[in-house]
């Protein structure tokens, strides 16, 4: 498993990853019904170049996202893991890494909104510590944060060391295939 930031050029992976949500849980991600290919194309391509879009990688496939967004002091973040990758942890660990990005950037709160039935992202929140409000069929959950320290930073630098070890080794990979003659039984 492989958690790093997408660039700008890999939000087409984000995309193709929010398009495999079935209806309900695009529903849930989105916070409203009828959440189309093509409003998530839209919503894609409207995440501003200073909004953080993390990724998990498994066996180089995409299967779980969030994107954090701002707002005069307040960071809104919305996280998505693929069906069969759920349960594993890896939604609270985007979210916390969402923290502390946030944290880094001096946001004063992070936010979120999803549907109130929504058990596993309500659940999450509380989990981490967020006050959730339940009002006409949507929950907002709202954490103060504090200013960043060791650990946010470092956290953060880890993760854009991860990002820029798997840029290398993607580009190894291409060089050694280019210069290096095929192998036997290779073609």
């Amino acid at each position: 498993m492989l958690i790093r930031k997408l660039h700008g050029h890999e939000r087409p992976l984000f995309a193709d990853h929010l398009k495999r949500l079935s209806a309900d849980d695009r529903q849930f991600r989105f916070a409203r019904a009828n959440v189309s290919d093509e409003v998530i194309d839209a919503y894609v391509a409207s995440i501003a170049s200073d909004h953080l879009v993390v990724g998990c990688f498994i066996d180089d496939r995409l299967v779980a996202g969030v994107h954090v967004a701002f707002d005069h002091g307040l960071a809104e973040v919305g996280v998505s893991v693929d069906m069969d990758h759920r349960v594993k942890g890896i939604g609270a660990e985007l979210f916390r890494r969402a923290i502390h990005w946030a944290r880094n950037r001096r946001a004063e709160k992070l936010y979120t909104l999803c549907q109130s039935d929504n058990r596993a992202m309500v659940a999450l929140a509380r989990k981490l510590d967020m006050q959730v409000h339940r009002e006409s069929g949507t929950a907002e959950a709202f954490l103060a944060l504090t200013p960043p320290d060791l650990l946010s930073v470092s956290d953060e630098l880890s993760m854009g060391m991860s990002t820029v070890y798997s840029e290398w080794a993607d580009m190894v990979r291409t060089c050694q295939d280019a210069l290096l003659p095929p192998q036997r039984g290779e073609r």
